[in-house]
């Protein structure tokens, strides 16, 4: 019979951490309990005690093996204000096609100090629920009672997956410092992962052996001491990481997501042993990739299926061989946008047939943009689907060829100026891609080069504020008038935000002015026209002794800086190049002069132009402010 052999480097060092919490759940000793804060950053609120995880392959009935991960995690809450980490969410991952993970236990417990003795109080079962955060991803989520000053909480858990493409990852940081952080994973021979350490230059403590416990696959026994039979014995490998004493993470303005930065280790399966000698490559390269969804049912298939619908489409709905290539191209992303509906959820995979899309007129994210692409290459178009990573799900690592590190399509439509396009948002121009799009550059799937596109866009976004302000002194109430014109992503954002409902604008600028006397919102379904929002109202006027003051900008404007740390670790990130201005016009109130304007500011460089102006004529006074940003993203060296 075939065996299995291995050589494991191992690197360890000293194993002691310098505290002495337990680890053991269940048990809180008396320095948990006394602790009033953490001497390593005395403003923290809450302090992580400990976070372990373990990871290990177990047997199932038909010969397999699933995945089964174990968290236990322990809090100490030195300010109840921070009761944010009192709230738990536990993501788990259903493919679609039958198979879930799962969350097999929970356990969780609040810990207070009351009469000299320590009460424990249990979240039930009862309290826990469940969310669809897209149509791939669950989540478990429950919060914990009675949070008080220097509670302790913890909690444990056991989730079971089938899938072994994507190991359980570990993050060391999180938002609040953590004392002790341990990530344990115990490998068997058959599948081999590569693993990307972010932000870790050196562990606490590493270590690397081999199991004492034998474990078996198939059929073994033994005879004369030799091993007979069709199967294979073989040891856990178990690999042990761990940092101490790990800083919070500051979740600064304008980053991507946090995931982009904080410290964690990122496994993919690599290869397959199988235990009767055959050797299978999981990663190969970015070209092998493209070819593997090309050819996969739910990706590259579902496109093609998409082919009889498609042509369906130029036949009966879109009377469009008259029109040159861009025309044709604009028509078609503008049919998919005003006739597909998009149900919000993310994805790289199709979840229905096309039969069902196209009837059903909904789908996720690649379901309409595979469908566009086909019915650009029905037209004659030349169309590849794009594989990216949104903004919220962090950057695509370009030297690992990792297949989950994509979770959205976009098509890249080659015309004589080639364009990326996006058929689930009907608030964007048909060359434009959403905001949370904009994340680096994707995987152009042609199932052969391998090759990227950027995902940017160079259009400014504008936004132009005018305000009129006519003073009632002898009432002591102003007239306020004020329109809003925004462009491109600024658009969008408004859009986004108020669904052009009036009486969510209503309430967001009932904040502004103390009465509104009209609203009223224009072009909201012309992406390629400015969406305006038009203002009337009223406003009270602040009077001390003979002097009146007014403020000019109705809170509408930065109302303070986001950008307040001395350093900078992290690349400032605007998403897009964007311009703001106010144009405010005052009415002197007869018998008023003025008593003090503010100084005219003036910043123009390579980095941004800032200019506030404030004019006094003979009946008004004019204030023109306005700022550019002129670059997306700025480094950190520019900060």
């Amino acid at each position: 019979m075939k065996k299995l052999f291995f050589v494991i480097l191992a690197i360890a060092s000293s194993p002691s951490f310098g505290q002495d919490f337990s680890q053991e759940f269940g048990k809180i000793n008396r320095d948990e309990l006394a602790l009033t804060e953490y001497d390593k950053d005395p403003e923290a609120q809450a302090v992580i005690l400990f976070d372990i995880g373990e990871t290990k392959f177990v047997d199932t009935p038909n010969g397999g093996y699933d995945i089964s991960f174990t968290r236990t995690k322990r809090i100490k809450i030195f300010d109840k204000s921070a009761s944010d980490v009192a709230e738990v969410s536990i993501p788990y991952y259903v493919d679609g096609y039958g198979k879930t993970e799962n969350i097999k236990s929970i356990e969780a417990y609040t810990y207070n100090v009351e009469d000299g003795g320590v009460v424990r109080k249990r979240v039930n079962s009862s309290s826990m629920f469940e969310e669809q955060f897209n149509d791939r991803w669950r989540i478990k989520k429950f919060v914990f009672p009675d949070i008080q000053d220097g509670s302790i909480i913890e909690y444990r858990y056991v989730l079971e997956s089938p899938f072994h493409f994507n190991l359980p990852d570990w993050e060391f940081q999180d938002v609040i410092p953590t004392i002790y952080s341990k990530y344990t994973a115990r490998m068997i021979p058959f599948y081999e992962y590569i693993f990307i350490a972010q932000g870790i230059t050196r562990f606490d403590y590493q270590n690397s052996e081999i199991s004492k416990e034998n474990r078996t696959w198939g059929s073994v026994a033994k005879m004369y001491g030799q091993n007979v039979g069709n199967g294979v014995e073989f040891q856990d490998y178990v690999h042990t990481y761990v940092l101490t004493d790990v800083p919070a993470f500051k979740d600064e303005s304008y980053i991507t997501t946090k995931n982009d930065y904080i410290m964690k280790m990122d496994f993919q399966l690599a290869k397959f042993y199988s235990p009767n000698g055959a050797k299978t490559s999981i990663i190969t390269t970015w070209p092998e990739l493209s070819k593997s969804l090309v050819k996969n049912d739910y990706f590259g298939k579902f496109q093609k299926s998409c082919g009889r619908f498609a042509k369906k489409v130029l036949q009966d709905d879109l009377s469009i061989s008259s029109m040159g290539e861009k025309e044709k191209a604009k028509a078609i992303v503008n049919y998919v946008k005003q006739n597909f509906k998009w149900n919000g959820y993310y994805s790289k995979y199709a979840n229905k047939t096309a039969k069902d899309f196209f009837e059903q007129k909904n789908g996720n994210s690649a379901e309409i943009n595979l469908f566009l692409t086909e019915l650009l290459e029905a037209a004659g178009i030349a169309a590849y689907p794009v594989v990216i990573s949104t903004r919220d799900h962090g950057r695509i690592a370009s030297d690992y060829p990792f297949s989950h590190f994509f979770n959205y399509v976009l098509v890249l439509v080659r015309t004589q100026h080639p364009f990326l396009a996006d058929g689930t948002n009907k608030y964007l121009s048909f060359n434009m891609i959403p905001p949370y799009c904009i994340n680096g550059k994707g995987l152009i799937v042609d199932g052969a080069s391998g090759s990227w596109v950027e995902l940017s866009n160079s259009q400014m976004s504008a936004e132009v504020r005018n305000i009129t302000i006519r003073p009632d002194v002898e009432n002591l109430k102003s007239t306020v008038n004020l329109s809003i014109h925004s462009t491109e992503y600024d658009a969008y954002n408004y859009k986004q935000a108020f669904k052009d409902d009036s009486v969510s604008m209503l309430k967001y600028y009932s904040e502004k002015f103390d009465e509104i006397t009209s609203l009223k919102s224009f072009n909201y379904d012309q992406p390629n026209r400015p969406y305006s929002i038009i203002v009337s109202g009223e406003k009270d006027i602040e009077k001390i002794g003979d002097n009146i003051i007014v403020q000019p900008f109705l809170n509408l404007a930065l109302q303070k800086n986001s950008l307040t740390q001395k350093n900078r670790s992290y690349p400032v990130d605007f998403t897009y190049k964007k311009s703001d201005e106010f144009k405010i016009v005052i009415d002197k109130p007869e018998g008023f002069v003025v008593d003090n304007l503010p100084d005219p500011y003036m910043i123009d460089d390579e980095l941004a132009n800032i200019n506030i102006q404030y004019v006094e004529k003979d009946k008004m006074v004019e204030v023109i402010a306005n700022y550019t940003f002129k670059k997306p993203v700025y480094n950190k060296n520019e900060y």
